[in-house]
């Protein structure tokens, strides 16, 4: 499989089924001369978004009512000519098509509401459950469909999440009784949220990997820290081809949420691609830029961790890039480009290791954002380190300790107050 590249964007296009002339102004040509320009090598595109419609004359799902073109088969083919990898993107989750139309496919609470944004509310989006078999069926005839009809580089899944406190919607129930689960138990409820969510991942991954075996393929929202390596991250990475942490500073992540997840992935062996916005606050911001300076440090700092580069767009309805934000862009991707030759195959090294906090623990965060539990004191340590000009890792209890190799550093564990065991307490050994 080609090694990821270092320049990417990943697109937006989250379009209402309101907005009139969508694709209207798209020109294929002048839409991959302005990404090669600014110096973008890779690029995620999109196929369906939250509102559940598509941008290319699909038999399995419903374009978008005022698309009059194939704007993604247009996108694929014009990027191929400009040598810009194309990964194309979907949502799972938050489909609001599929959630107004079968109803009986959403995620419900303890109280027997449809979670996510009721009836009369105008904000948020719809759950769809992970354990609807038939829309799983659904998104994976959606993803095979846009495999064969277009060579593309791999699929990019978006909002793979159970609700926090679980889904008591009737497939749930049904499963979990059938598994001998108590319904009324948060952490039955719990556990079998993460099966179920695995289930999907296995499904959505095999379908990929089926018709094109060398495609990437990301699952977004998955990012959390655990205690307990079985619940997190770690037995997830067969279904992930690599790393790519979302972590928009100012959109509700923070500055340390991305050094965090690079050090604690870095010793997991993938290849890593951090993420950032071009926005000045978080998604949707149309009307912010931000700084040079910042996008520069986000940019920067990713490479400092072993990390690829990814910035965040949204394209306009219309279908027309927005020249400013690629002027920014093309103006960071520039220096990052020169570094590159000393990138290529870099591996963060490490003398110290941080045991992820005994309290670190919970379910993944809505939206990806938030906090488990004692990750405070994860960041903290993180921090700490990076002031002190320290190279380390976060780590959890499966871990390999050595003195060489891959993702190995020199030094034991260090106890940064977070509660570790004594065994991580005790243990020390030096190269």
């Amino acid at each position: 499989m080609a090694k990821i590249r270092f320049r990417g964007v990943h697109l937006d296009f989250h379009t209402s089924p309101l907005i009139p002339d969508v694709g209207a102004d798209f020109d294929a040509e002048e839409f991959a001369r302005t990404l090669k320009e600014a110096h973008v090598d890779s690029i995620n595109i999109f196929s369906k978004c939250h509102h559940g419609y598509c941008y290319y004359p699909t038999k399995v799902g419903t374009p978008h009512p005022s698309l009059k073109r194939d704007l993604l088969g247009e996108m694929v083919e014009a990027l191929r000519r400009y040598d810009i990898r194309c990964v194309v993107y979907t949502t799972v989750v938050w489909d609001e098509l599929a959630a107004s139309t079968h109803p009986e496919w959403r995620q419900v609470d303890q109280e027997g509401r449809l979670i996510g944004r009721g009836p009369l509310e105008s904000k948020g989006w719809q759950y769809l459950c992970l354990n609807a078999q038939e829309y799983i069926d659904y998104v994976c005839a959606q993803v095979e469909e846009v495999l064969t009809l277009y060579d593309v580089d791999g699929i990019w899944y978006d909002i793979i999440v159970q609700h926090p406190s679980g889904c008591f919607c009737h497939n749930c129930q049904k499963s979990m009784r059938a598994k001998g689960l108590r319904i009324d138990s948060k952490e039955d409820r719990l556990a079998h949220n993460l099966e179920v969510e695995r289930k999907a991942m296995a499904r959505l991954y095999d379908v990929v990997k089926r018709k094109k075996p060398g495609a990437l393929v990301v699952f977004n929202t998955r990012m959390r820290l655990q205690n307990n390596p079985s619940k997190g991250i770690r037995p997830e990475q067969e279904y992930m081809t690599h790393f790519e942490i979302e972590s928009l500073p100012t959109g509700g992540w923070g500055y340390l949420h991305f050094p965090v997840f690079a050090r604690y992935c870095a010793p997991l062996g993938k290849e890593i691609v951090g993420q950032t916005g071009r926005f000045h606050i978080s998604w949707g911001d149309f009307g912010g830029l931000k700084s040079k300076t910042a996008l520069e440090y986000e940019c920067f700092r990713s490479l400092a961790l072993g990390a690829k580069c990814s910035v965040g767009d949204q394209l306009h309805p219309r279908g027309k890039l927005d020249s400013a934000t690629y002027k920014l862009i093309g103006s960071v991707y520039a220096q990052v480009k020169e570094k590159e030759p000393w990138c290529h195959d870099a591996e963060l090294q490490a003398d110290i290791g941080v045991l992820v906090c005994e309290e670190t623990e919970g379910p993944i965060p809505l939206f990806g954002i938030g906090k488990a539990v004692g990750q405070d004191s994860d960041e903290g340590a993180t921090l700490l380190l990076t002031e002190l000009k320290h190279q380390f890792h976060l780590i959890d209890r499966d871990s390999l300790i050595s003195s060489s190799g891959q993702g190995s550093f020199r030094r034991r564990a260090h106890s940064e107050g977070a509660g570790l065991s004594q065994e991580g307490r005790s243990t020390s050994s030096h190269s």
